[in-house]
């Protein structure tokens, strides 16, 4: 019960397959900023024919109502621990860590796969569908490579989750260490553009969910969609952000998601809203693929902006579409054993 006397609650959605088979969940909004994917969730739960689905789906639209109602990353609670990306599994103290560890009990203990949403708030959008590298049991991040490549978009990442990005405490990281519980995180789209590019981004998305769901055996068919090739990148990913507040002109949009641009590439510029002057230029500081541009927008020193996956790194490789996605999985299984990829 809230200060204001209201109940939080987290709502969760359930579909109930009319035959046997695993259950999928679905998470979005553990920040607040990031409500794009709820209408992802709501369209995939509510389209799915239970008499088609073999086993559960599991859709958690707002992890965190909290941050949902200010729209902040965070939640503005005062706490130590205000990202609940960051406190898996919870605990007692503060709010946050309450609500992870009442889906932890409620939600997770019961889920076999595992999908949780991050798309760029407002102002910015991302392009790309992140697995765990570094996950201790070889089944599971076999698994949750897999899990990846069905749902189909060409940019792959193969984040550091334990070790590095988003850590241990992340939902990610604990799912698929402690509980073993394949999965991964597509962060595809953004807000404040075109209804027909957001449209876009949704069709995507949810056709993402659906080809996982074809993968894991839970909806008839095989995926469906697939590109010819994925670029597949370590978590050598390079955020080019503003330093100085102002309006962000942007040079590369949506249009120019997984295009590559070489180092020095102006992709955008800042000025000032009093004097008009420029203050910056955001400079791509290697040879990439973007998988993250912005729209013109005011921004604040660190504000989302371009990220830029590294094109000449070792981590990072085209991988043609050769087989099933078992087999592109394999491939770059090979890759990465050879110091390749």
């Amino acid at each position: 019960t809230r200060l204001d006397g209201s109940e939080l609650r987290v709502p969760v959605h359930v579909v109930k397959g009319g035959r046997d088979g695993p259950t999928l969940t679905l998470i979005s909004t553990q920040h607040g900023a990031e409500w794009f994917s709820i209408e992802i969730v709501r369209r995939v739960i509510t389209e799915l024919v239970p008499g088609t689905l073999r086993g559960r789906v599991i859709g958690v639209p707002v992890a965190n109502p909290v941050a949902l109602e200010h729209f902040t990353r965070m939640t503005p609670d005062e706490s130590d621990e205000p990202d609940l990306n960051r406190v898996w599994p919870g605990g007692r103290t503060w709010i946050t860590e309450q609500i992870a560890a009442t889906l932890d009990k409620q939600v997770l203990s019961g889920t076999d796969y595992l999908m949780d949403f991050h798309p760029g708030p407002w102002g910015a959008a991302l392009a790309t569908v992140g697995y765990g590298a570094d996950l201790p049991d070889e089944k599971v991040r076999r698994a949750s490579l897999e899990m990846a490549l069905a749902f189909g978009h060409p940019s792959v990442r193969a984040l550091k989750v334990m070790g590095a990005f988003p850590g241990p405490r992340s939902v990610a990281g604990y799912a698929g260490s402690v509980l073993k519980i394949p999965n991964i995180g597509p962060c595809l789209g953004g807000l404040g553009f075109a209804p027909e590019v957001e449209r876009d981004w949704l069709e995507q998305s949810v056709r993402g969910v659906q080809n996982v769901l074809r993968h894991l055996g839970m909806l008839d068919g095989e995926p469906t969609g697939l590109p010819s090739r994925y670029f597949h990148f370590g978590s050598r990913g390079h955020r080019v952000v503003p330093s100085k507040g102002g309006f962000l002109r942007a040079n590369y949009g949506p249009d120019a998601l997984m295009t590559e641009v070489g180092k020095g590439t102006v992709l955008g510029t800042v000025t000032s809203p009093y004097t008009f002057e420029r203050l910056e230029e955001l400079v791509a500081p290697v040879d990439g693929v973007l998988f993250g541009v912005a729209r013109d927008y005011y921004v604040r020193p660190g504000d989302w902006s371009y990220f830029l996956a590294e094109s000449q790194h070792p981590d990072s490789a085209w991988v043609d579409r050769a087989g099933s996605v078992g087999d592109v999985a394999g491939s770059i299984e090979r890759r990465g054993r050879s110091g390749r990829a």
